[in-house]
């Protein structure tokens, strides 16, 4: 399997719709259960006892219903977690594997972005010493700020903290993972809009799968998603428009804010401070 990490509003469900396309790999819905299980395998050092915990857990959460419920039963996934190694990897592997299976998908992903603020406890339980192949996407985050803007759901200070979480969090799990020369693909939400013809055949390679053209084909994007005003520009594909528009949109001290508090994000990810 793989996992998709990126802040919210950074182009994680523009990824998962296009390769969404290819015949050979799939990508459910938001999840949110990674992380509650990882604390619960840190925590709870007796198999036994996690399993269970872990096996009711996963049909509980908020997500479960739309995402991978879709395709597992309850009764299925307590089957695949009690015969799978005590371990995120092997457990994720189990889950995501079966539903591989179901559909005759050859890779299967998970994209949910509040995990990418966990990369702490996801590397203490030994996910990032799996075979799990890694997809970080980046968006500036001045853009990723106006976008937040616009929905529903961000909070209405959000532009005085979230730089500051935007750096911390992208360069947690970059530094992380090339001090370890873990194999993992970066790519940045600007590259991939401006020029998805480049940049997903290379992403393909890394899935281990042969590029098809199928996965620019924008039409299909988002035919689940249109309800939710925040997904409304998905069928609308690659949107060269939304890089950078913050230069013609954010307030100045906005701008400034940004630039003090994830300056080095900035710098790192090549974004002009």
């Amino acid at each position: 399997m793989f996992i998709i990490f990126g802040s919210p509003r950074s182009g994680t469900t523009l990824l998962r719709e296009s390769l969404n396309q290819h015949d050979k790999i799939f990508i459910p819905h938001e999840t949110d259960f990674i992380v509650p299980i990882a604390f619960v395998l840190d925590r709870v050092s007796d198999p036994r006892v996690g399993r269970e915990i872990i096996s009711n857990l996963i049909p509980a959460t908020r997500d479960f219903g739309p995402s991978v419920g879709q395709f597992l039963s309850p009764s299925e996934v307590r089957d695949l977690v009690h015969v799978a190694d005590y371990s995120l990897p092997m457990i994720l592997n189990a889950l995501y594997g079966a539903i591989g299976n179901k559909l005759g998908r050859e890779v299967v992903g998970d994209k949910s972005p509040n995990d990418l603020g966990f990369i702490g406890i996801l590397k203490k339980v030994g996910l990032f010493t799996s075979d799990i192949r890694i997809i970080h996407i980046v968006r500036d985050v001045r853009d990723v700020i106006m976008s937040l803007k616009n929905t529903e759901w961000a909070p209405k200070d959000i532009e005085t903290y979230f730089p500051r979480i935007w750096e911390g969090s992208n360069l947690n799990l970059t530094t992380f993972l090339e001090d370890s020369q873990y194999p993992y693909f970066r790519i940045r939400y600007e590259d991939m809009v401006s020029n998805p013809g480049n940049m997903l055949p290379l992403l393909c390679n890394y899935l281990g799968v042969q590029y098809s053209e199928k996965i620019l084909n924008t039409a299909n994007f988002g035919n689940d998603l249109k309800h939710l005003d925040h997904h409304r520009n998905l069928d609308k594909g690659f949107m060269v428009d939304r890089c950078y528009a913050w230069k013609s949109m954010m307030p100045t001290e906005w701008v400034e804010n940004c630039s003090n508090m994830a300056k080095e994000g900035l710098r790192v990810f090549n974004y002009d401070s």
